[in-house]
């Protein structure tokens, strides 16, 4: 039951997500991912949040362009990357792998 909840949960932010301007990338890169990742250039990203599968927040940190993102801490497994905008909405939902 938590598992579908989850995954509930996952695609109705997925798929409640404003369209992407045209000079935007929104995607995190590489997937999966060993120690750091970068997003794609936005002009509307200002923080990342990387959420476990149970929900809570593991890191977060400011956007900055053609920047990485080190989690070389967390353990392997499934992780959720969220694209927040300055007023702390999610413009973006990603899954990512940690080996």
């Amino acid at each position: 039951m938590k598992n579908f909840l989850l995954s509930f949960a996952f695609l109705f932010c997925t798929l409640g997500l404003a369209a992407q301007s045209a000079t935007e990338d929104l995607r995190v890169f590489p997937n999966p991912v060993t120690t750091t990742f970068e997003i794609g250039h936005s002009d509307r990203v200002t923080s990342i949040r990387v959420i476990n599968m149970v929900g809570r927040e593991v890191k977060d940190f400011d956007y900055a362009d053609k920047a990485t993102y080190d989690i070389t801490e967390l353990p392997a497994g499934m992780y959720l990357v969220q694209l927040q905008d300055k007023d702390a909405k999610v413009i973006h939902t990603q899954r990512v792998k940690k080996n």
